[in-house]
């Protein structure tokens, strides 16, 4: 399967905004972003763990290539310090247009692209402000 990055973007949006302590299913975070298929949210879901992005609770079960989810607990702390940079959609813009020329949308990637691109708009608002030389 592909990785959509829109897909990881919005997973980890909708995981945010549960409340302390609410945990999540797949159904219900289907239910919540029906543009994408349960493949898809599923396929996300374990990468984002893999990439020590979500805090999952699984189950491995015979003749299934990956873990059953039967909890999405919440964000790790590097999955609110990569949402906090792809955040704005003005800034995920840029990320998936940087991604797109470089044709590389990995997680790894994305969270680089990400961070250069906070850089940059942190840069320029500081010299906006007269903090910094231009």
């Amino acid at each position: 399967m592909v990785l959509n990055p829109d897909c990881v973007r919005d997973v980890l949006l909708c995981v945010e905004h549960c409340g302390f302590g609410e945990r999540m299913n797949l159904a219900k975070l289907q239910e919540k972003l029906q543009d994408y298929t349960e493949e898809d949210l599923w396929y996300t879901c374990i990468k984002l763990e893999e990439g020590g992005y979500l805090d999952l609770m699984t189950a491995q079960y015979l003749r299934m290539p990956l873990p059953s989810i039967k909890q999405i607990n919440d964000l790790t702390y590097s999955g609110h310090e990569f949402l906090n940079t792809i955040r704005e959609q003005g800034t995920w813009d840029k990320v998936k247009g940087v991604a797109q020329k470089a044709g590389v949308f990995s997680l790894k990637t994305l969270g680089e692209i990400a961070q250069e691109v906070a850089k940059t708009a942190v840069t320029a608002a500081l010299q906006s402000l007269g903090h910094m030389n231009p």
